[in-house]
């Protein structure tokens, strides 16, 4: 392997030495006198170069979406509205915009540091919601030999998001980059949702099915509140905490993703909502989640919270994130209960 290295680095150099020569001969035939460039211009205009290269490229790039707007068309078929959330919510990260949490330095964005948390925090609610969704709604056994859409979605998510193309253990050895593996998942969740409305599967809509995915839920947004608490706990006293951004635009990132999937799995769970009288805590729940995306501040703040000059915008997230937690806590456990009298016939 070293052997192989050290004869591709020797090719490399001879290529460029060739290169570096044509070049020269090129601007010989014109008259360019190289002798004309000092040292000092060079250096000027690589810096101006690379002044103008980072910041506009990340500018262009940097691109947080927070849009709660977004409609929901459900269209009588049997395809799950909730995994045709999962895969818009995955395009619009992979495709639409660019994948920032695993590029390299020589990439603008390498210096972005909230739109890349965001993503993350985004992917982290995608796939723990994924796998929550996948163990109760998909009803085949998983071998090697038979896996389904849906379960390969699922573990195709929980790929780390900043692997670009080696492997971190190993530098040296090429692997899938993390958008390559996310639109696999995306393709994979597509031919779930055609395998419904084709009949060859089924989604069985149960209370105790919705019940668990909202548990599963809730404990992921507990995990957001812990982390929130924290940092609050622990750096509220600084005069500037310089990570409270990467931690707000995580968890804020999770809990649009899941804003996002609690309102599309209201849409396939609707006839269950409806019967257990549980619509008003739905759409208080989904306001809660809706409000905590909202939050945007022009600098994230991490203020003493007795402060009156001083915000502390991780307290406002957790405080949203906590009545969510409440309520989906509160629907579940309604889930578990028999259906009231007046709906039993």
């Amino acid at each position: 392997m070293r052997h192989k290295i050290i004869t591709m680095l020797a090719y490399i150099k001879s290529k460029f030495i060739l290169y570096h020569t044509s070049v020269r001969h090129f601007f010989q035939k014109l008259d360019f006198d190289f002798s004309e460039i000092s040292f000092n211009v060079i250096v000027i205009s690589i810096t101006g170069f690379l002044l103008l290269y980072y910041p506009l490229g990340a500018l262009l790039t940097d691109k947080i979406d927070r849009n709660t707007d977004i409609e929901i068309n459900a269209t009588g078929t049997p395809q799950s509205q909730t995994v045709d959330m999962i895969s818009y919510l995955i395009n619009q990260e992979v495709n639409e915009k660019i994948w920032t949490p695993n590029l390299p330095f020589f990439f603008p964005a390498a210096i972005l540091d909230n739109m890349p948390n965001y993503q993350l925090g985004m992917i982290d609610g995608i796939s723990k919601f994924t796998t929550a969704f996948e163990k109760k709604v998909d009803s085949k056994i998983h071998d090697k030999e038979n896996t389904s859409h849906l379960y390969k979605a699922g573990v195709l998510l929980r790929y780390p998001g900043t692997i670009w193309m080696f492997s971190p253990t190993n530098k040296i050895k090429p692997v899938p980059s993390a958008s390559s593996q996310y639109r696999r998942a995306k393709r994979a969740l597509s031919k779930y949702n055609q395998s419904l409305i084709s009949g060859k599967n089924t989604f069985y809509k149960s209370p105790q099915d919705l019940s668990f995915i909202l548990q599963k839920s809730a404990l992921n947004l507990a995990q957001s509140c812990n982390q929130l608490t924290a940092s609050i706990r622990e750096n509220s006293s600084n005069l500037f905490d310089f990570k409270a951004d990467d931690v707000f635009y995580y968890n804020q990132g999770k809990v649009y993703a899941y804003y996002m999937l609690i309102k599309a799995l209201g849409y396939d769970y609707k006839n269950v909502i409806v019967d257990y009288n549980l619509y008003p805590k739905w759409i208080s729940l989904v306001k809660s989640l809706e409000k905590a995306c909202k939050i945007q501040p022009a600098i994230v703040r991490n203020g003493q919270l007795n402060s009156s000059f001083s915000p502390n915008h991780l307290a406002y997230l957790n405080l949203y994130i906590l009545k969510a937690q409440s309520l989906i806590y509160k629907i579940s456990q309604q889930l578990n209960q028999p259906l009231p009298a007046k709906d039993q016939k």
